[in-house]
């Protein structure tokens, strides 16, 4: 062997002893389980976050959309109450002959 390929044999040798006295391979798993469980931990809590804003915005929708509900219902309301006044005018005209009388021809009675 040449002295630059012992060398890098060395090197590498020397790289796997310290690793292996420095980590044993009990400890390598447990380091790498405690990283799993920190990282589970975190990935709950973003869910968990996402999730109570997802909820939020789902009442505020809901909250919204009965509102939406409730006036749409007082619309419709307003709009029969118009198209019933419009169609007993159209009656009042129509079949009974009646007009809408004239300004002048109002009286207004004060008691």
């Amino acid at each position: 062997m040449n002295a630059a390929a012992r060398l890098v044999h060395q090197r590498a040798l020397t790289r796997h002893l310290v690793f292996t006295h420095l980590f044993s391979r009990r400890q390598l798993i447990l380091l790498i389980l405690v990283f799993a469980v920190l990282l589970s931990a975190l990935g709950l809590i973003y869910v968990t976050h996402t999730t109570r804003v997802l909820h939020a915005n789902y009442q505020r929708n809901l909250a919204e959309q009965t509102q939406l509900q409730i006036q749409q219902g007082q619309l419709l309301l307003e709009r029969s109450t118009w198209l019933v006044q419009a169609r007993i005018q159209q009656i009042a005209e129509q079949q009974l002959g009646m007009v809408i009388p004239d300004h002048q021809s109002v009286v207004i009675i004060r008691e």
